[in-house]
């Protein structure tokens, strides 16, 4: 491979890794974005009381404990392991 083929082919990877870096940047929730719970976590609280054991079906099958918490005036299912909420600014 010669000198001239080399500097296309770095030329092409550079390119590709400029026109691609911002559609990995977009991937994933931006700091200090506020995600919303899953529709699962709503379904489980559905006709519960705040504080109530629910169990959330997750999509693979398995199941997640949690408890019934208030999240935007609706009550959704907290994961017994989940941290706690950061602060609003």
């Amino acid at each position: 491979m010669g000198i001239r083929s080399m500097k296309r082919l770095g030329a092409l990877l550079v390119t590709g890794v400029m026109v691609s870096a911002p559609a990995w940047a977009s991937v994933g929730p931006t700091p200090g974005e506020r995600r919303e719970p899953p529709q699962a976590a709503f379904d489980a609280c559905k006709d519960k009381s705040e504080g109530a054991a629910v169990e959330i079906v997750t999509p693979n099958g398995g199941t997640i404990k949690a408890t019934c918490r208030k999240f935007a005036d609706q009550l959704v299912a907290v994961p017994e392991d989940a941290p706690p909420p950061r602060p609003q600014n």
